[in-house]
Formats: C-alpha cells, sequence, structure tokens
C-alpha cells in the first residue's frame, strides 16, 4: 500500500532536519525550500524555489494528502520587510495551492514567540492572547490568523504547533521550559495529519519540562503523549537558571528575543 504524500515546506531548516527522518518513517516526503535539502533520503521528492511565488507554491503542493508549512524567516533581530516574503507572501500562497489542490490537511509551524514579551512566572494555555517579542512573532500572529481563515472558510483540517525550542539538547534552564524532542514533535504532526476530529486546534509543541510555561490540555484532548522529558536532555554545558543574565531573557516568555532591540521595521537587513 502506497504510503500517503506529504509537502514539507521549510525542509532544510533546523526543524525540517529534525523532522524528515522521523516523518519519513509514515509518509512519502516532498521537500520544498529555498536552499539544497542535504539530508534528503533517494526516495524523496526535492523541489527548490520561492514559495512566495503562487505558481510554484501550487506545483508544490500538487498530488500531496497534506502539508507541513515549516517554511519562515526565524531571527530576533529580523524586520517586518524582511519576513514579508517567507513568512506571510508564501504562507498565503501555500493555503490557496492547498486550497485549489483540495488538500484536507494542513500542520503550521508557529512559535512561542507569539507569547514571547509576557512574563515566564505563570501558566498560559492555547487561549492566551498574543503578546510577539518581535517581528518574526508577529509574522506567526498572522499565520494563525491566515490558517483559521483558511480552514473555517474552505475546510482545510488544521493544526497549529506553537513550538518551544527544538534543539537536539536542553541548553539552559529557560529552554528546559519550552523544549521539544524530535518524536514529540513527530507525534504532534502525525495528530494533525490524521486525526479524524480535526478542524482547527492550536497546541504547543512542548515535552514534559520542569516548571512548564504552557498548559497543553488541548493537545492531551487530542491524544498527545509526550515521551521525553526535558530534564532527562540537558547539554554538556548545560546553564542553570543561577548562570543566566538579564540578556538572557529568563523572565520572558520569548528569552532573548524579548530582550534584544526591536530592529527598524522597514529597513531590510
Amino acid at each position: 500500500m502506497a504510503r500517503p504524500l506529504i509537502l514539507i515546506t521549510g525542509a532544510a531548516g533546523k526543524v525540517g532536519r529534525l523532522l524528515t527522518p522521523l516523518l519519513r518513517e509514515r509518509y512519502a516526503l516532498r521537500l520544498c525550500d529555498l536552499a539544497p535539502v542535504p539530508h534528503a533520503a533517494p526516495e524523496d521528492e526535492v523541489l527548490t524555489g520561492d514559495l512566495a511565488d503562487p505558481g510554484f507554491a501550487l506545483r508544490a503542493a500538487e498530488g500531496v494528502t497534506g502539508a507541513v508549512h515549516l517554511a519562515a524567516l526565524v531571527a530576533s533581530q529580523v524586520s517586518f520587510e524582511d519576513t514579508l516574503n517567507g513568512n506571510y507572501r508564501a504562507l498565503l500562497a501555500v493555503l490557496e495551492a492547498c486550497r485549489t489542490c483540495k488538500i484536507e490537511r494542513f500542520v503550521f509551524a508557529s512559535s512561542h514567540h507569539i507569547l514571547g514579551l509576557l512574563p515566564s512566572d505563570r501558566l498560559y494555555d492555547e487561549a492566551s492572547l498574543p503578546a510577539p517579542d518581535g517581528f518574526y512573532g508577529l509574522s506567526k500572529a498572522f499565520g494563525e490568523a491566515a490558517c483559521a481563515l483558511y480552514a473555517t472558510r474552505f475546510d482545510l483540517r488544521t493544526l497549529i504547533v506553537r513550538i518551544g525550542n527544538a534543539d537536539p539538547e536542553v541548553s539552559d534552564a529557560r529552554r528546559e521550559r519550552v523544549w521539544i524532542s524530535g518524536r514529540d514533535l513527530t507525534q504532534l504532526v502525525s495528530i494533525g495529519l490524521t486525526h479524524p476530529e480535526l478542524r482547527y486546534e492550536i497546541v504547543y509543541g512542548v515535552s514534559k519540562c520542569p516548571s512548564p510555561i504552557f498548559s497543553n490540555e488541548a493537545a492531551t484532548r487530542l491524544g498527545y503523549q509526550p515521551m521525553d522529558d526535558a530534564g532527562e536532555h540537558h547539554a554538556p554545558q548545560f546553564r542553570p537558571l543561577a548562570r543566566l543574565t538579564a540578556a538572557d531573557g529568563y523572565g520572558n516568555v520569548g528569552g532573548f528575543f524579548a530582550t534584544d532591540p526591536l530592529p527598524d521595521p522597514f529597513k531590510q537587513t
């Protein structure tokens, strides 16, 4: 029996490299990015191009049964101007391509930076009001709203995953509170691609975390059962709370994204 073909955008990025080998165990993959995808397997389809071009986005979406949209420009010092193509136009082009091709499933990689300016001394859930910590976080707020438009108007079954920290290991006490393993993130993506009752849901992309910042009851209701614990995946040079400084932004959900100066929104970097 042929495996379902899934489009992964931004496949050459950090999260794409994390997810691709794990998703390959269950799905046939079409990997798409502006950059080459060095970790592609011989059986993968690979497309290189700009998803902000609606024609290219349509070609990327043709024939797939679901899309995992990871593509975005990610940085604390990114301007609004810098994000327009990768974080706004590309997302709309892919959503429109999914509508045109009658694709039923969409997983959007949002970010905890959508709440980045909020204090980190309390627990937040999916109903918490956005407080982006920069233009990257702002683009994710737009992305969630755009997904809601297509989910509600065109019945595109959509899972929003507000990813925490997806590094291979946990580097410090702030990231320990928002970390997710590759296999736990893969589990959430698979829920988005297969859950029979999914319409439009927002969940947090986090594993088991000491002193968590996010309540993930929405993911639990969908069957999510994290297998990994951030406290068991410390990097050799893990920095505990006592070694973090104000520049690390421990007091905010978004860490140093919330403490770095906000760039000129209209200046390209």
